[in-house]
């Protein structure tokens, strides 16, 4: 039984419902991303820091007595984790984006990213910039010049505001006497236009959500400072498995879960992966299933009528009228395609 934990819903109140949810007669209880995540965030996939269970779904706190009561109740605990990504939302909040940002090929965690510093020029870009004025403008009397959103930055707290956004300035790279956007120039970062993301982003990403940067879990140390405190779930006895969030974003997914096994002392796994008509889940991954689509899928055809089947598929031809010929493959192949041209 799946529990959405949120400031609003954190683990203590799920501890609450333990009782209720065996009387339900489920054998576990399985919580959302509990890891400390973007503020504000009910979803809890945007992590933001991977060494504490968030504070705001609970803390470590929440999560011992959430636990304690499951197990008084005969529940088994089974955790969501996220190991594809970060949320890079608000930089200031995300550890490990913050220190790159400021340090740049120097940052520690610069590995720990996918950042194609070559197609950047050095920098990483950001896509937050909006739509410059059009027309030429004058500063103070002076002659024209082509205004840009970059007039929007200023410098408050040692570091450089766009409206509400907030980024860190390296150090010595501010002085008195540079504007805001001269200092942005010095930075190993280089705020863009948004509309120029899918084309000139030059760091992997959660498909088109720039506000999701992906991490390298196949390198050895960040798998286990991002896995440190999820091992420490299931070695002290706080949960007994994981559910692994889009394994297949990450580079070697099979490889990922036998570190996961190895870090855990092979707990149960499920993973969020969508099995396409015949595909079957890799019996090498060290993985007991799926989180559940392919039998929603049966579900469904129990629970949707087939009589309504004729109307359904006119309604199709009708709204792709210029690709009705198209078998279902050739469709679905054209717009995976598109998908891979296009926003990865």
């Amino acid at each position: 039984y799946r529990l959405q934990i949120r400031d609003a819903f954190d683990l203590h109140k799920a501890a609450g419902i333990a009782d209720y949810i065996r009387e339900l007669g489920a054998d576990w209880v399985y919580f959302s991303p509990i890891l400390k995540a973007e503020e504000g965030s009910d979803h809890g996939y945007d992590v933001t820091d991977h060494s504490r269970v968030d504070d705001r779904r609970g803390g470590a706190e929440g999560l011992a007595t959430a636990s304690a009561a499951a197990r008084a109740n005969g529940l088994g605990v089974l955790v969501d984790i996220v190991p594809n990504h970060v949320g890079v939302a608000t930089p200031v909040q995300s550890v490990w984006w913050w220190d790159l940002l400021t340090h740049g090929r120097q940052s520690r965690y610069a590995e720990a990213f996918d950042v194609d510093w070559d197609f950047g020029g050095g920098k990483v870009r950001i896509p937050v910039l909006g739509d410059p004025p059009t027309g030429p403008s004058t500063s103070s009397g002076g002659p024209p010049y082509q205004a840009s959103e970059l007039d929007e930055l200023s410098i408050v707290d040692g570091e450089l505001r766009y409206y509400d956004n907030r980024f860190p300035i390296a150090p010595g790279t501010a002085d008195d006497n540079a504007s805001a956007t001269e200092v942005h120039a010095r930075q190993n970062y280089e705020l863009m236009n948004w509309r120029r993301a899918d084309a000139e982003l030059n760091y992997r990403r959660f498909f088109a959500v720039s506000t999701l940067a992906g991490i390298r879990v196949e390198i050895p140390w960040v798998f286990d400072e991002s896995h440190r405190e999820i091992a420490r779930w299931i070695t002290e006895g706080l949960a007994d498995g994981v559910r692994v969030d889009h394994p297949d974003g990450l580079i070697d997914p099979g490889g990922y879960l036998d570190s996961l096994a190895t870090a855990t002392g092979g707990c149960y796994v499920l993973v969020e992966k969508i099995l396409e008509g015949g595909e079957q889940l890799p019996t090498a991954w060290a993985a007991a299933g799926t989180t559940g689509y392919d039998a929603l899928a049966d579900i469904d055809r129990v629970l949707v009528d087939p009589a309504g089947q004729e109307a359904l598929d006119a309604l199709d031809l009708e709204l792709r009228a210029g690709s009705a010929s198209l078998e279902w493959s050739q469709l679905i192949h054209g717009t995976k395609r598109g998908i891979a041209d296009g926003i990865l």
